[in-house]
């Protein structure tokens, strides 16, 4: 791998469907694939696959052991671009601040400048412990469908999390 200005060709590691479906939007968009996206699309995948939800310093932390040229203000700058592609997703929590999720379901390669990101879980946050935990969306179809025909609102949950107490801090 070469500095983290200079595109990669070869990858040196398999890379899952996910990373695979992520560096075809890339291509497929006219962006090149360095060392920091790289390392970024590995990082995040691998907090996603374990359930973590990782802050940006978290995940420049994370790329500076896999990719020691790669500067923190870099990682910004690709967690963002790589959100603007609909590659990633972010979500807003209460107590971790932004953390980042590659986006489920991809949007397709084919589709250059797709912006479309969709994930396949909302979060809830506990406001004394911090936990974070995954819900599927559905849970909330009954309040969408409420706001919708109410208030003519759109509910998107893809971008914050329910805040609440979990099941441990009520004990």
């Amino acid at each position: 791998m070469g500095g983290h200005n200079e595109p990669m060709e070869a990858l040196p590691h398999s890379e899952s469907p996910r990373v695979a479906s992520a560096l075809a939007i890339l291509r497929a968009n006219g962006e090149r694939v360095t060392p920091a996206r790289y390392a970024v699309l590995r990082v995040v995948e691998a907090a996603d696959l374990s359930a973590e939800h990782l802050s940006a310093d978290t995940i420049g932390a994370r790329v500076s052991e896999l990719e020691p040229t790669v500067h923190r203000a870099t990682v910004y700058r690709t967690l963002t671009a790589l959100t603007e592609l609909g590659v990633l997703t972010h979500v807003h929590l209460a107590a971790a601040g932004t953390v980042y999720h590659l986006a489920d379901p991809l949007p397709e390669a084919a589709a250059p400048t797709s912006r479309t990101s969709v994930t396949d879980h909302a979060h809830v946050q506990c406001v004394e412990c911090g936990a974070v935990l995954d819900v599927p969306p559905s849970v909330l179809d009954e309040v969408a469908v409420w706001l919708r025909d109410a208030l003519g609102f759109e509910l998107d949950t893809s971008h914050a999390a329910l805040l609440g107490r979990c099941r441990d801090c009520l004990r």
